[in-house]
Parts: structure tokens; sequence; C-alpha cells
């Protein structure tokens, strides 16, 4: 049976955020689009004023030499709206200046239609026209303050200055309407940026959460290095992409001789110790320690020769020395060892070859006497 691909996985891959600059990327991709299909529906609909309105343009009576360039802007408007629904798709960082600059023209053009509109044919929806494009430009711009103000100021004056002009001076009870609509248009920015901003550290905070559950998921609790399960997907991840690597596996020796002489609580704190000697030892971040069960220990050298290995095995040996952690009941020596088993992957390998060639050093290496390492 052929499994989809989740989509909603792939979702939330493209949805991770870097800084508020993506967020509000994203926000203008969901949102151009609606805001386009709006400016397309009012500019359809004086397009087609003779369908919705008979005998529309005789009705008007003046000025009727500039319906033509009316007919013209409104299908202005129509091609930026679907060029800004294209650019909505996808919608890269240095295309958002674009996407703002068609903003100002498309609002540049619905103010010359509105003030035809008011002062020429003093049309009643003129004014609601006005006021749901403005209302539209907050819903879908609101977190982006320039493309917001670019779109808006010029609607917003012209409705302003066509009442100057229509009264031959400032009309009190417009503005008893108009400041209202303006406080109404802040306000409401003010207090959807508040929603946006808390959403956005809300966000961080999930993600924060989310990064200490992975830590906690993929990392050991006694000895703070990776678990089996990391281990197994970092070594998946290294075959995929056809990373060579070697890997050392160790034991610490006689361990259970250690557990029965001072106890387990004692026993946890020595593996926490050569858990810390093992992170110690490695070349760089990029190598991987992790606990492989109980005290054996595992560790992934990428792209590593089997010198290399060699020399990360004798420093982990070194270091062990000059810490000389106190093991009474050993065998082999006064404080605590380890004993270690080499392999290198082949082109042909898989995981479970590696580790049990490195298990298999490992064996020979307690057989010879433990204290040591063996390839």
């Amino acid at each position: 049976m052929v499994q989809k691909p989740d989509r909603r996985r792939a979702l939330n891959k493209e949805n991770v955020w870097q800084d508020q600059k993506d967020m509000v990327r994203q926000a203008l991709s969901a949102s151009l689009p609606w805001f386009a299909f709006v400016n397309v529906s009012f500019a359809l609909i004086i397009l087609f004023r003779h369908v919705l309105i008979r005998d529309f343009d005789r009705s008007i009576g003046a000025h009727t030499e500039i319906l033509p360039l009316i007919d013209l802007t409104a299908g202005a408007i129509i091609a930026l709206s679907l060029l800004l629904l294209l650019l909505a798709y996808r919608l890269p960082a240095r295309l958002i200046p674009l996407s703002t600059a068609l903003l100002l023209i498309l609002g540049v053009m619905w103010s010359y239609c509105s003030y035809c509109f008011i002062v020429w044919w003093q049309l009643p929806f003129a004014w609601p026209l006005s006021v749901i494009l403005m209302l539209t430009a907050l819903t879908a711009l609101y977190y982006h303050p320039p493309a917001l103000i670019l779109f808006i100021i010029p609607v917003w004056l012209t409705a302003l200055l066509a009442s100057v002009q229509l009264n031959q001076g400032v009309n009190i009870r417009f503005l008893l309407v108009w400041l209202p609509l303006t406080a109404i248009l802040i306000y409401g920015r003010v207090i959807l940026q508040r929603w946006f901003d808390e959403a956005w550290l809300r966000y961080q905070e999930n993600r924060m959460l989310i990064a200490r559950l992975d830590v906690l998921a993929h990392q050991d609790a006694l000895t703070g290095t990776a678990n089996r399960r990391l281990m197994e997907k970092f070594l998946a991840d290294a075959f995929r992409q056809t990373l060579p690597f070697a890997l050392v596996m160790l034991d610490v020796d006689y361990f259970k001789r250690y557990n029965d002489h001072y106890g387990h609580q004692a026993g946890d704190t020595c593996l926490a110790q050569v858990a810390d000697i093992l992170k110690s030892s490695v070349r760089t971040p990029a190598d991987l320690v992790a606990r492989y069960g109980g005290e054996e220990f595992v560790v992934v050298l990428p792209s590593a020769s089997l010198d290399e290995a060699a020399q990360v095995a004798e420093r982990i040996q070194a270091t062990l020395r000059e810490t000389a952690l106190p093991h009474a009941a050993s065998a082999v020596s006064e404080s605590v060892t380890v004993s270690m088993g080499i392999a290198l992957s082949g082109p042909h390998d898989n995981a479970e070859g590696v580790i049990t060639r490195a298990d298999e050093a490992l064996y020979r290496a307690k057989q010879q006497g433990r204290n040591r390492w063996e390839k």
C-alpha cells in the first residue's frame, strides 16, 4: 500500500520561523490572496456596472468623459491584484518591498476612483466603498505597518479632501463621523498587533518547550549523553548521506564489582564521570557520545580514519588515568578503566553490521586483559 505524504508534517516544517520577520512574511502570504480578492471584486463591480445598474452611465450626467479612465483604472486594479496574488504564493523576503509598492499603487488608484465617485458624481456607495477598503486593509495588513499605511493613507486623505471640496470647507458633521472612524482604525490596529505579538511570544515559548522535550527525548538522563534512540538515528542519517564514520564501543571494566563494592549510587556517579571524560576526549562537537546500555557507551566519529579513532581511544585512556577514579574491586587497575572496540563503516555496510564488528573487537579487548582497545 502506497503511503501518502503527511501534509501536516510538511506544513509544520514550512512554519518554522527564525524571527518575527518570517512570521510576518507568512502572514502576508496568507492574507494577501483575500485582500486581492476584495480588490478584484470591487473592481469587477465597477467594470460590470451596466449589468448591475441599468443605464448607470447616463444617470450620472456630468464628467462622463472620464469613464474610460475609470474603466482602465479598474482593469489595472484587477491586474495588480492578480500580480499580488501570484507573489503571495511564494513570498521571499526580497519581494516584500515589491508587494508593498503594489499596495501603494492600489491605494492611489482607489483614491482616484473614490474621488470621482464622491466629488463628480456623488454616488451613495462611494463612502462605504472607502470604509470597506480601509477596514479590509486593516484586517489583512495590520502586522505590517508600512504596507498598511501606504494603502490606507491615500484612501483616507482622498475621502477627507473630497468632503472638504464638496462642502467648500470643513464639515463638522463629517468630522463627527470621520474622526471616530479614524480612531477605530488606529485602536483596532493596536489591538490586532498586540494579539500578533502575543502569538509570536507563544510561538517562541512553544519552540523552547519543544527543544527541551527533544533534548529529553534524545538524552540519557543519568549521563547527559545521547541515548540509544538518538544514536540509531545518527547512524541512519550517516548511511543515508553515505557519510563514512568510525565507531568506538566501550565498556567500563568490572563495573558489576564496582557497584557491589561502592553501591549503585556511586556507580551512577561513576558512569556520569566516565561520560564527561568521553565528551571531553572526542575531536569536535560533531562527534557523538551515546550511552548504549548499562555501563556501555558508543562514540561515533564522522569521517574518521582508524588512526583518528585510535587517537580518541588513547585520549580516553589517558584522561581516565589522569582522573584516577578509584576502583578497588578492579582486577586490572586501582582506578576505573575501559575496554574498547573500534570498527569502520564500509560502502555496503549497515548500522547493525558496524555495531556488531565493534562489539566483537570489544570482546577481544576484554579477552586480552581489558584496559585496552582493539579493532
